[in-house]
């Protein structure tokens, strides 16, 4: 005879006084925590251990089902067969790997505005590699080469190659190339090979004061460390310029002094001088006011210039000319030539010289110009300093500022170490 088992369970009682009344038995389902092995559909499969269910194909697996109170839990973990794809796995439980993928045998890989008819273009296969995708066999258009074949696919060979197609090129010593100012070149395709100069490259020349390394061997200026400077102030004395002219010879003396100043030679012109009846150049509102003396006699030449009387016009412009070409200055052959010009005005000429002719003549004859103007007039000077805004400067009252702008200059200047 078949025994009917019956699982009972105590009513919890419910914390109010009501609830004492009403104890009574539920029949359950299942034994709570009781397991069964289920199929990824969700049917229970009893005969099965749930303490260790069978494998099934590839990344198909059964669940388990747990009972509680309430009864059967749905059926959990179980994975189904799904469509096959590129992952590595046997999505169909087929104990197949990868055999099949949506993308098997589509074609890839096409390139915008490439024609695949033409030319080198091939549209490639996508293939499953190790469990990826990837686009086989695939040549897409490319920037047309030197080599007789329809490169960017547009159905013509090695057009444009003259402008377009070339190859790198030097001709310098081994070991030079990319040092210092030396540069490749690059030859362009010409009658279908590259047997033409080696166009742009940059080869070592002889070094030169530029701050440049011109021989390219790793050094920048070398051969210079003798040489001495010999440098002219020319010091704008208008009235409108008095605070910043007292400022510019405080900060100037202590360079007077410093050992960076050795090998330099002094000399001053003044602009914004009284015409004194002159109308002719370079007397005209500028005064070369005293030729190259060392530094330690420099400081009581400054000083004396507070004196020179003054008036409305400053052409700097001219006295960057007449410096360089017409007032009788003993310049070194083998000197640093500079010149330093301060005014509070924009760059005003009486002789109608103008920046672009002051820079030609500094640059043929190996001149290092440097202004300090008030910023509003920094662009009047800019091409008179070849165009070049590190030698433009501004003004200071205070002459801490003045120091450290001018010494600036002098540690850039080539001069070597003192």
């Amino acid at each position: 005879m078949r025994r009917l088992v019956l699982f009972f369970l105590p009513l919890i009682l419910a914390a109010c006084s009501s609830c004492v009344d009403h104890d009574q038995l539920i029949r359950l389902e299942c034994r709570p925590g009781d397991q069964q092995v289920c199929t990824p559909a969700g049917e229970p499969i009893p005969s099965l251990d749930p303490s260790s269910p069978p494998t099934m194909p590839g990344q198909c697996k059964y669940g388990i089902r747990t009972c509680s109170t309430e009864g059967w839990s749905p059926c959990s973990g179980g994975v189904g067969k799904s469509e096959e794809v590129c992952d590595g796995l046997d999505n169909d439980c087929d104990t197949l790997t990868d055999e099949t993928y949506p993308e098997d045998h589509q074609l890839c890989g096409f390139v915008e505005g490439a024609d695949y008819g033409v030319g080198i273009c091939t549209p490639g296969v996508m293939k499953c590699d190790t469990g990826s995708l990837r686009c086989d066999g695939h040549v897409g258009p490319t920037e047309e080469a030197c080599d007789g074949l329809d490169n960017n696919c547009n159905g013509s060979v090695d057009e444009g190659i003259a402008n377009s197609t070339a190859i790198v090129c030097y001709e310098g010593p081994e070991g030079t190339m990319a040092i210092g100012e030396c540069r490749a070149g690059i030859r362009y395709c010409t009658d279908g090979g590259f047997d033409v100069p080696c166009d742009g490259q940059i080869l070592p020349t002889i070094e030169i004061c530029d701050n440049l390394d011109n021989d390219c061997d790793g050094e920048v200026d070398e051969g210079f460390d003798s040489r001495g400077v010999d440098l002219v102030f020319v010091l704008d004395i208008s009235g409108s310029f008095d605070e910043e002219i007292e400022s510019m010879i405080q900060g100037i003396a202590p360079l007077l002094d410093d050992p960076i100043t050795s090998t330099f030679r002094f000399g001053l012109v003044a602009v914004g001088t009284a015409g004194n009846g002159e109308r002719r150049p370079p007397y005209q509102y500028a005064r070369m006011v005293s030729n190259f003396v060392p530094a330690d006699e420099f400081l009581d030449i400054l000083e004396a210039a507070r004196m020179i009387q003054s008036s409305g016009l400053e052409p700097t412009i001219d006295t960057m000319f007449w410096t360089m070409q017409l007032y009788p200055f003993s310049w070194r052959m083998d000197s640093q030539k500079v010149i330093i010009t301060m005014t509070d005005e924009h760059a005003q000429t009486t002789i109608g010289k103008n920046c672009a002719e002051i820079s030609a003549i500094a640059q043929d004859e190996l001149f290092e110009l440097f202004v300090f103007a008030l910023q509003p007039h920094h662009n009047t000077f800019l091409a008179c300093v070849h165009g070049e805004n590190r030698r433009l400067f501004t003004p200071a009252a205070n002459s801490e500022t003045v120091f450290m702008q001018i010494k600036q200059i002098f540690e850039d200047l080539c001069i070597g170490d003192n």
